[in-house]
């Protein structure tokens, strides 16, 4: 063991420096030592620090990001990300690896100051006790975590790839339904089909984060459709609530708000009654007497792209878009003009959603135990056991 302080340094050569490529800390790609930025000149105002290849770049605010670059290029880079020089005994690469291990990060977070903004104390990280192999053993395991960490990174892409692809497949299926529509489909405006209620405004003074109502909000509302719990974010409300606002099993719902990007339009079917409660900016929509309607059908005439192009189009608002009752009711939509062909389209839809969600949930347990190999070779390389 050496004392990582013995074998590094800062070498922070500060000043405003011209032509050369920046590295700000969301350049860094957290946990992985990528970089994420360009390698074009910028040029910034404010005071940085000049790095060339022979540095190894730490971010130390917020050090739980594990923010870490072996620049293969010189440049400046903020004033949060310090360029540690190695001694001439001491590899780059395994400095990296060094600073990426869970360990690390967990020893360099206990010396943080700062409750909103904390930054490591960097003087107390070089006081680390620190694994220093021979050069020729530094470089077999950094050789060793090369191969390791392309191979990961290789099967990382390819099941994030195929997690895309698995609700692509469902997205492509629910856009062919409508866009392949049979003869004995009908065209009408939303206003001929069904009504939109607007939710009651509830008083603030009785939110609460706990109760027997849940307080429905766009927050709820998956982007794709759908509910969304929000675990300890659940609002609840404890006043008095008027009746004809508390929600049955069931009822269709279509958020009025954009609270986040793509909300617009996102519909949700309420999963229990006498639970929810009907909020404003959140419309309950019903069918009219005599129409072919059931919800769980419009729930995905409401997730068609057209249908939500729409909505957005006929909204108002620069940095939240708002709609209203009369706008939605003026999108046209196509449907079959039969419950059971309804049926038979949510039936077979409800199947390849599971599929899709079965196969989502591979590829992400698959990425999961991909991370905590990368974990886990760290950690051995760095107990000599690798």
């Amino acid at each position: 063991m050496k004392r990582l302080g013995d074998v590094c340094g800062f070498d922070k050569s500060q000043g405003i420096h011209h032509g050369l490529p920046y590295v700000g800390l969301e350049n860094i790609e957290s946990h992985t030592g990528r970089f994420i930025g360009s390698s074009e000149p910028l040029e910034v105002k404010s005071s940085t620090f000049k790095f060339t290849r022979e540095h190894v770049l730490y971010g130390r605010l917020r050090p739980y990001l594990n923010k870490v670059l072996a620049p293969d290029f010189e440049g400046h880079c903020s004033t949060e990300i310090f360029p540690i020089k190695p001694a001439p005994q001491l590899s780059r690469e395994y400095l990296l690896y060094w600073l990426l291990a869970d360990e690390t990060v967990e020893r360099i977070n206990e010396t943080c100051t700062g409750a909103r903004m904390p930054r490591a104390d960097m003087n107390d990280v070089l006081e680390f006790d620190f694994p220093l192999p021979p050069p020729a053993e530094q470089q077999r395991i950094v050789a060793v975590l090369d191969e390791a960490f392309a191979g990961i990174g290789i099967a990382q892409a390819n099941a994030a790839r195929n997690r895309l692809n698995a609700r692509a497949l469902f997205e492509s299926h629910l856009q062919s339904v409508f866009s392949q529509s049979g003869n004995n489909w009908l065209e009408r405006p939303l206003s001929e089909l069904c009504d939109i209620k607007h939710g009651y405004a509830f008083e603030g003074e009785f939110f609460s984060n706990e109760g027997e109502y849940v307080l429905l909000t766009p927050g709820n509302f998956f982007e794709k459709g759908g509910y969304r719990d929000r675990g300890e974010k659940q609002k609840y409300y404890t006043g008095e609530i008027p009746r004809d606002y508390v929600l049955n099993e069931g009822d269709l719902l279509v958020a009025m708000t954009e609270q986040a990007a793509g909300l617009l339009g996102s519909p949700i079917i309420v999963p229990e009654s006498s639970k929810f409660l009907h909020n404003q900016r959140l419309g309950l929509v019903t069918k009219k007497p005599g129409v072919p309607w059931i919800n769980e059908f419009f729930f995905h005439v409401f997730n068609t792209l057209q249908v939500r192009k729409e909505i957005h189009a006929s909204a108002s608002g620069v940095k939240v878009r708002h709609t209203s009752p009369k706008k939605i009711g003026a999108v046209m939509v196509a449907f079959p003009n039969s419950i059971s062909e309804q049926r038979k389209i949510v039936s077979t839809l409800a199947s390849l959603a599971t599929e899709t969600q079965r196969l989502e949930s591979f590829y992400t347990q698959k990425l999961a135990v991909l991370t905590e190999l990368k974990k886990s070779l760290l950690h051995l390389a760095f107990r000599g056991q690798l």
